[in-house]
């Protein structure tokens, strides 16, 4: 599956498309430059708007993404390949699936170039089969792409069979304490914090903490009428947002999980103990 920040595409019409398609146009369109950004961050949005949405992301997730470590990850949704990277220069084996053949040429080919050995597969997170179990399983903005509900339940479930005793779930997804649904979409829908935390534990998982990521306001302000703007005021408004919020994002975003749009919910699976 694809991945994106919180937003459905903003910049022109959504087409109704099957999703393996819609990923496929928009990672053929956007994952060739910038870093890949628009097309595994906000769809089309401008650079910075982007590079802040990132930038706030490495912060959330900086506890499983800093400290040496050993063992398998699996990075679902890993577009271009910007967490299966670093996993790998972690010490992680890293496996890779994303719903984009094109994405995980992208991300086959900037591993090969950082001289990684990670593993890349072209998959769908709802009928995923690898024949392994992973210590570590991140999961950036993909269950927010899965409208319908029970799908949705269902990817859940499965990411939690494939860990292994004792694994984490580590999610990045819109996660609301309030309604945001003005932001819902045809590929969008923000479920709140509370449906995560049945769904896990209804999976059998048990959740660790939770961690914000953008607590500032702005952007669920703005997506709703970005469109309907025109094209100047549009690329002004987004950078300004951008630019206004990212430093408190960045610094004490993940201490403000209740006001945060986004969330990292992190969750185990129990440890098996075998008795002697």
């Amino acid at each position: 599956m694809g991945v994106t920040t919180g937003t459905a595409p903003v910049s022109g019409v959504v087409e109704r498309l099957p999703p393996a398609e819609y990923w496929e146009r928009r990672a053929r369109r956007y994952a060739r430059g910038a870093l890949g950004l628009p097309a595994v961050c906000s769809y089309g949005m401008p650079w910075l708007y982007n590079f802040a949405i990132d930038l706030c992301q490495r912060r959330a997730l900086g506890p499983w993404l800093r400290h040496p470590r050993h063992g398998t990850a699996l990075d679902v949704g890993c577009g271009v390949g910007r967490w299966s990277l670093r996993l790998a220069a972690l010490g992680m084996q890293v496996t890779g699936v994303d719903l984009s053949p094109f994405m995980i040429e992208r991300a086959t080919h900037r591993s090969r170039e950082a001289g990684f050995a990670a593993t890349f597969l072209t998959g769908d997170i709802r009928s995923l089969r690898v024949e392994k179990q992973f210590d570590l399983i991140l999961c950036v903005t993909v269950l927010q792409h899965i409208v319908d509900a029970k799908e949705a339940v269902g990817a859940i479930a499965n990411l939690a069979a494939h860990l292994s005793s004792g694994g984490k779930l580590v999610l990045l997804e819109a996660a609301p304490g309030e309604d945001h649904r003005t932001c819902d979409s045809e590929v969008f829908r923000a479920r709140g914090i509370d449906w995560y935390r049945e769904t896990l534990i209804r999976c059998g998982l048990r959740i660790d903490c939770v961690r914000g990521v953008d607590p500032m306001p702005l952007k669920p302000l703005l997506l709703p009428h970005y469109k309907s703007l025109p094209g100047p005021l549009r690329t002004i408004l987004a950078n300004a947002t951008a630019a206004i919020s990212l430093p408190f994002d960045w610094l004490i975003g993940p201490y403000l999980a209740r006001h945060s749009w986004h969330k990292v919910i992190a969750a185990r699976r129990a440890e098996v103990r075998h008795e002697p």
